[in-house]
């Protein structure tokens, strides 16, 4: 009988900016280190003889939580990727909220009838996936396998498994495990997120999956421009959006590059007061790392110029210099994780 670990990505820039990422590339946030310690810590004494992961950098980060402490070799199988989204990568989940609400409920609630232009269909993400599942069960035969994936392509595949059965939504590091015995699986339990408590947990702070999927989070879209917003002054810049919330105008954001020096500023970000004090300000931020990803910058600076930025810094975990400048390192790569945190 072989045992598989089934385990989904520490928090990724996607889960925390509110973007949505298949196959696009996405570092682990600072939040998502804390859940990969926490689940170095549950695995620590449960023997594990292989360890694999899809191609890309969240769950290459999320994999040391294995395989680092029990001194194994990462194989990476790009078949255990997420769903290729086609014309969804990298948008906000605001934008797709208030313009293809439908579809998005069709992408949380009936993922065997969704699919948008350039994307796999379920037919296709959940067989790969089965197919790759099914080699490594069959390879380590009598042993036990670590599997390091993503949400809604691990979802498909369990559903394809398993039809009928009820398959939530699952948290950042969550573990299912299944048994495999003669070309036959079981489930011995599903998106299991015992080691993390409340404040490490990405799903105790979301709404969305709440409610059969009819709860709501504010998820922000971006507009370029300016639009004038009571109690927000901000300075001209070469690069200017504005934040909405569905239809209404609630943030402002203005960026500056430095040339050469591929460093850009995040030079002013503001929400409107009814908006305030509800953790929507990382929202702006990953905004703007990604505009200045897409411009080749390699860093990007902001000054501590109110509280919310102050908060948010020591959310982001930045390091900060003179004058209250913190510096952000936009490269996309596989970061170490203190496992004993």
């Amino acid at each position: 009988m072989t045992t598989i670990y089934l385990i989904r990505h520490g928090e990724a820039e996607g889960n925390l900016y509110r973007r949505i990422h298949g196959q696009f590339d996405s570092n682990i946030t600072p939040l998502g280190k804390r859940q990969i310690a926490a689940l170095s810590r549950r695995f620590a004494s449960i023997p594990v003889d292989a360890c694999y992961a899809s191609d890309l950098i969240r769950t290459q980060t999320t994999a040391q939580a294995i395989y680092r402490p029990k001194g194994l070799p990462l194989q990476l199988e790009p078949r255990f990727r997420e769903i290729n989204l086609g014309v969804w990568e990298d948008l906000t989940f605001g934008e797709l909220y208030t313009f293809q609400s439908e579809e998005m409920a069709v992408f949380n609630n009936d993922p065997v009838h969704w699919q948008v232009e350039g994307s796999e269909n379920f037919e296709t993400y959940s067989s790969r996936f089965v197919e790759a599942l099914d080699e490594v069960a069959e390879c380590h035969s009598g042993q036990t396998v670590a599997i390091f994936t993503h949400g809604s392509v691990l979802r498909g595949a369990l559903m394809r498994l398993f039809p009928g059965a009820p398959i939530a939504h699952s948290d950042n590091t969550a573990v299912s495990c299944l048994t495999w015995e003669h070309g036959r699986y079981e489930i011995q339990f599903l998106n299991d997120n015992s080691h993390l408590d409340e404040n490490l947990s990405t799903l105790a702070k979301q709404r969305w999956w709440r409610e059969g999927g009819h709860a709501k989070d504010v998820n922000l879209w971006f507009r370029p421009g300016l639009t004038a917003i009571d109690g927000l002054e901000p300075p001209a810049g070469e690069i200017a959006y504005t934040a909405y919330s569905e239809h209404t105008p609630v943030g402002l954001l203005v960026l500056n590059g430095s040339g050469e020096e591929k460093t850009g500023v995040l030079q002013y970000m503001g929400l409107s007061e009814p908006y305030r004090r509800m953790g929507l300000s990382v929202q702006l931020f990953g905004q703007a790392i990604y505009t200045f990803r897409a411009l080749g910058m390699a860093n990007m600076e902001l000054s501590l110029q109110s509280e919310d930025l102050a908060a948010l810094a020591r959310q982001m975990e930045l390091t900060c210099g003179e004058g209250d400048v913190c510096t952000v390192d936009l490269r996309y790569g596989v970061s170490q994780v203190d496992l004993t945190k």
